[in-house]
């Protein structure tokens, strides 16, 4: 990525961990509002566990042998 996207990327981290202690306050609270950057840490271990698992499934239940119609002979 180019210098200018790492900036921003980190201007908005920053910007996400001031808003939540200096932001309005949530209506309802939650458990989960006193951790710092969780939606920031949230968001990035729901991306990489979609992956994990899109790879898994597509190796497990997607690929196929590369014979896999060799086997057929009813032709």
């Amino acid at each position: 990525m180019k210098k200018i996207h790492w900036i921003l990327l980190g201007m908005v981290t920053l910007a996400s961990l001031a808003l939540q202690y200096f932001g309005p306050p949530h209506p309802h609270p939650h458990a989960w509002d006193s951790v710092p950057l969780f939606y920031c840490i949230f968001g990035f271990v729901s991306c990489v566990l979609i992956i994990v698992v899109s790879k898994f499934l597509g190796k497990v239940w997607l690929q196929k042998k590369e014979d896999y119609y060799e086997g057929d002979n009813d032709v």
